[in-house]
């Protein structure tokens, strides 16, 4: 990797500017990586770089964002990036909305024309803080720019903590161009590092009572989310696991907190047996939302028969939807040491647990799991073109153990997603609830910059090559070493699930058949390989993985069947039961078949969480199931419909 940071950064500059106070308040604070583009803040990024921070320029502004993003998530500091006006600033759209959808740190800086020509039609008008507040935690416009020391360090401890996200500061040029020897205002220099933000112990009270349950527990069951993983919960999170001889699963970022190569690890893949058993589950910094079902039934155990204990960092987090045992507020590390502590205080030991049936059931569990897989992967090995299952397990069993893993592709994630197993925390890193695309490349460079050496791989569709391409000559010229690997189907997200089975008459999403994305960025100096068969995927995967180079794994690959197609029919659920049963024809009813009775009830639900109620009825004849035996897996669940 082509490294071009300067030596230790430079001391205050005597004669003082607007842009020079940003800079330096940057610096001060921790900051050494700038990606972006150039333009109206470019006064900015040139004292940075004297001051010792590195500028990595790109070939678009959503690729430079999503690196921000990525290396915020990976480093746990602010993911510094950087806009012109207008146009510009519209690029950053798409990253700012992913990373307020996955909590990360990223802050943005906008260039903007000077406050003089505002509404007077000057080049480039545009209004950052105006326009990003639905996709920042806070905007602002720097006007008074002896405040710019002040307002950038606010955005860096501000964008670092929970829930973290999006910053975004608007720096007009005569902000930026201002000059004088006034100090600034309002502000302490920082030392190099971003000062911590103090985190908080939950209420003992509540704590006391948690522990009454956990203590009483037979079948405890543990599921970290965001929380953990940004309050550095990592070690007494496994902690308590083994002390209680808990199963315990981790969402999202958290993934890999603790291995799931543990013995007490399990993953989404076979969590719902588990949940259904469980006694008592307690959510560790774990959002509520669509991805989890807001920890409603059937996804979830009702709080009739299933005790709850919630805990959030933050009280915006706090989901009163639950009702929970106890919920306890508080830094989810901490607070999972209270518990850990309040736990031997109870039990007079620190001797763990014994549950061997539980753990028993565990095992019983992910064995299963991966019986299933390996079934199921033997069902479609050797297929032309590649079963893309099989792409995700060749990917999975090639890539180095602790591997950086990114998705960039709606019908490969369905498949990664269960065969990674994650074995350190920001590992698997995904587009999170608000689900951009195209973001693969520019996280690629954002994880190569926070975890310099190690293998950064990112799984990336038609669609996502088509939007970010470009931004893999940005790899190539600083020597980022990613393995991008192309899951080529000549389709916007799969022609088999989607448009040629589930929306025939809406036109046509393919691409042009057979593009090589291969020859497209071997002149770019990647190394390059192109796969058509099962027996040429493992070793262009390993030739490109050894090659130390930007590489681009052209594979045509697809699906051609039906159980990935579930995550597709929830979302249009509503608008087949808008048309009805006679209007739907075998290409549609056939996915629906292959369901599971717990899955038609999810189908149900999502249309209900999006605001229409079918019968159950409908349902129950679309998957060719007894309506009866619906409704009585309803109650059994406690599915309220």
């Amino acid at each position: 990797m082509t490294t071009l940071h300067p030596p230790s950064p430079a001391a205050r500059h005597p004669h003082r500017t607007g842009a020079r106070e940003v800079a330096q308040a940057l610096v001060e604070n921790g900051v050494t990586d700038l990606f972006g583009i150039h333009g109206y803040i470019n006064p900015v990024i040139e004292e940075a770089v004297r001051l010792g921070a590195q500028m990595w320029h790109f070939r678009h502004e959503q690729a430079a964002g999503f690196a921000a993003e990525a290396y915020g998530r990976i480093a746990r500091k602010p993911g510094v990036f950087f806009v012109s006006a207008s146009a510009g600033m519209a690029n950053a759209l798409s990253s700012l909305s992913q990373g307020i959808g996955t909590r990360s740190p990223m802050v943005l800086l906008v260039g903007q024309h000077g406050t003089a020509g505002d509404h007077l039609g000057i080049l480039q008008e545009g209004y950052a803080a105006e326009a990003f507040r639905t996709v920042a935690k806070w905007t602002h416009r720097l006007t008074d720019w002896e405040l710019n020391s002040y307002w950038v360090h606010k955005a860096l401890v501000d964008a670092t903590t929970y829930p973290a996200g999006p910053v975004v500061l608007e720096i007009p040029l005569n902000n930026q161009w201002a000059q004088g020897e006034a100090v600034q205002r309002k502000y302490v220099p920082g030392t190099g590092t971003l000062r911590e933000v103090p985190r908080t112990q939950a209420d003992p009270a509540r704590i006391a009572r948690a522990v009454d349950v956990l203590a009483a527990a037979e079948r405890p069951l543990v599921i970290a989310g965001d929380g953990v993983y940004w309050s550095g919960g990592d070690a007494v999170l496994a902690e308590l696991s083994a002390y209680l001889a808990a199963p315990t699963g981790a969402r999202r970022t958290a993934r890999g907190i603790l291995s799931e190569k543990d013995p007490l690890a399990f993953s989404s893949g076979y969590r719902g047996p588990l949940l259904r058993e469980a006694d008592v589950v307690l959510l560790a910094g774990l959002r509520a939302g669509e991805l989890e079902s807001w920890f409603e039934a059937p996804d979830w155990p009702s709080p009739a028969t299933t005790r709850y204990l919630q805990v959030q960092d933050s009280a915006d987090e706090l989901w009163w939807g639950l009702d929970a045992e106890e919920t306890l507020l508080g830094s989810s590390g901490l607070v999972l040491r209270q518990l850990l502590d309040g736990l031997k205080a109870k039990r007079g030991t620190d001797e763990p647990v014994a549950r061997p049936e539980w753990l028993a059931r565990l095992d019983s569990a992910r064995t299963g799991f991966r019986a299933k897989r390996r079934d199921q992967l033997a069902r479609v090995s050797g297929r032309t073109p590649i079963h893309t299952a099989e792409l995700a397990q060749a990917i999975a069993d090639e890539a180095d153990e602790d591997a950086t893993i990114i998705y960039d592709s709606y019908q490969g994630s369905l498949y990664l997603t269960d065969a990674i197993e994650a074995i350190r925390p920001a590992q698997v890193l995904d587009a999170g609830p608000r689900v951009a695309l195209g973001q693969g490349v520019g996280m690629a460079f954002g994880a190569g910059i926070a975890r310099p050496g190690t293998q950064i791989i990112s799984l990336i569709g038609d669609g996502g090559i088509g939007l970010a391409g470009m931004d893999i000559e940005t790899l190539a010229r600083y020597r980022v070493p990613a393995v991008l690997v192309v899951l080529n189907n000549s389709s916007w997200g799969g022609n088999s699930l989607m448009r040629e089975d589930l929306q025939p008459d809406i036109g046509s999403w393919d691409m042009t058949p057979g593009l090589r994305y291969d020859q497209v960025f071997a002149p770019f100096g990647c190394h390059v390989e192109h796969v058509e068969t099962a027996a040429e995927l493992r070793p262009a995967l390993r030739r490109a993985l050894d090659s130390g180079k930007v590489a681009v794994v052209d594979v045509v690959a697809d699906s051609e069947s039906v159980e990935a197609s579930l995550p597709w029919l929830r979302l249009k659920i509503g608008e087949f039961h808008s048309r009805g049963l006679d209007d739907l024809p075998e290409s549609v009813r056939k996915h629906f078949r292959v369901l599971s009775k717990i899955e038609a009830l999810r189908l149900h639900k999502s249309a209900l969480d999006n605001g229409t109620r079918m019968e159950l009825a409908f349902v129950a004849a679309l998957c060719g199931h007894d309506e009866e035996d619906l409704a009585k897996l309803a109650e059994a669940t406690g599915y309220r419909y």
